[in-house]
């Protein structure tokens, strides 16, 4: 009796634990649902670390503003762990359904071999709305089927040169980082080695700010064995540059055609100088003429614009020095160009065409056939004709 009492009691049960199973099952299958599809809050979505650097990717389905990002580096060891150090930082402005990547640097002083783990955190007002964790070892004697053997970012755009110890398919994503922030990112898929090195570049999609410090950085995806990646960063100053390419000149003027070569704009101008050279051997000396500066358009990389200039006067017959100068932003002489202007002009020929003014006497054809003689004439021979018919009446 007492056994068939329970027996009813487990039956009558059986309703509410199935309800209260399925009730679960939904909040999960919603929970997996969000996470996916990114309607929940910010969180982690992607991360990597190495014992130099680390990098977290956050994602957001709403707009959010100034969350704190905790990035911790553990050693383990025998089962214990050991915080190797802490940084902590505020996100910023994180958009709507866009993928935003930050940037950290370890300082580890005598790093030892072994495992570690990147533990990151993303908290709002000391709640944690995401939590993520990433394993690498250091000091491995495992080789990579890839290797960095130089990376050079400047103010123009990032190499990297990549040698195999096997033939590989890759990925490599090019990161220009201001602090902690990617600023621009753009990435090459699916390139290959097979047995000789190579060098990969990209060029900044942006613009950068005069003589301000950038990290320019490259992560490696190696497809096999297994899903590694290898990164590398490395610090430069952004510099406004340009070059002349291009020069012309005569007794009338001079031009320059000049190409910018940096995502910094290049705001600077030329300065061209005349000088004339007393002796035609060598170099040797030479006296002031005139100088003009002008204004050089604003470039980017890639971009040109030539300008002109004209001499105050043309020059006459003799051999002139032009020296050309490129000045930067900041007043720095980027590059200096010289030439020779060799002129036939002498100051007889230059005065030989006399200007115009309406009032001198020409025996010349006016243009119509007819000149001045010519109408003296024909006056003389109509009064004679007169003349003549006036005695025969």
């Amino acid at each position: 009796m007492c056994l068939s009492s329970n027996w009813g009691k487990i039956m009558k049960s059986i309703p509410f634990v199935l309800a209260l199973l399925l009730l679960s099952a939904l909040q999960a299958s919603a929970a997996n649902t969000t996470q996916t599809n990114g309607t929940g809050p910010a969180c982690i979505t992607g991360l990597y670390s190495d014992i130099e650097s680390f990098d977290v990717t956050l994602y957001s389905a709403h707009p959010e503003e100034n969350l704190t990002l905790e990035a911790s580096l553990v050693r383990s060891e025998n089962g214990n762990e050991e915080v190797i150090a802490t940084q902590e930082f505020l996100t910023g402005s994180l958009p709507a359904d866009t993928r935003v990547t930050k940037v950290g640097f370890w300082d580890v002083r005598n790093p030892e071999r072994g495992s570690y783990t990147l533990i990151s955190r993303l908290i709002e007002q000391g709640q944690v709305l995401s939590e993520a964790e990433y394993d690498f070892v250091y000091g491995s004697y495992s080789v990579s089927r890839l290797q960095v053997d130089d990376l050079v970012p400047n103010s123009d755009g990032i190499s990297v040169v990549l040698s195999p110890n096997q033939a590989s398919l890759f990925d490599i994503e090019y990161m220009l980082v201001n602090g902690h922030d990617v600023i621009y990112e753009t990435k090459t898929e699916k390139a290959s080695l097979t047995s000789i090195p190579e060098t990969f570049s990209a060029s900044w999609g942006t613009l950068l700010e005069n003589n301000k410090e950038y990290d320019g950085r490259v992560k490696v995806h190696v497809y096999s064995p297994g899903q590694g990646f290898i990164a590398l960063t490395e610090r430069f100053t952004a510099r406004d540059d340009a070059e002349i390419t291009d020069i012309y000149e005569d007794e009338t003027g001079a031009s320059a055609t000049v190409l910018g070569r940096s995502q910094v704009p290049f705001e600077g101008s030329l300065v061209f100088s005349v000088y004339e050279v007393q002796e035609t051997s060598g170099r040797g000396s030479s006296s002031f003429v005139e100088s003009v500066r002008e204004r050089v358009p604003v470039l980017l990389t890639d971009d040109d614009e030539t300008v002109e200039v004209a001499w105050k006067e043309r020059l006459t017959k003799g051999v002139y020095r032009l020296e050309i100068e490129l000045i930067g932003n900041d007043g720095d002489i980027i590059e200096r160009r010289e030439t020779i202007i060799e002129s036939d002009l002498s100051p007889m020929n230059e005065s030989e065409t006399v200007p115009d003014t309406g009032n001198e006497t020409s025996g010349e054809d006016d243009g119509n056939g007819i000149t001045g003689s010519s109408i003296i004439a024909g006056t003389a021979g109509i009064a004679m004709v007169f003349a003549f018919l006036k005695r025969r009446h």
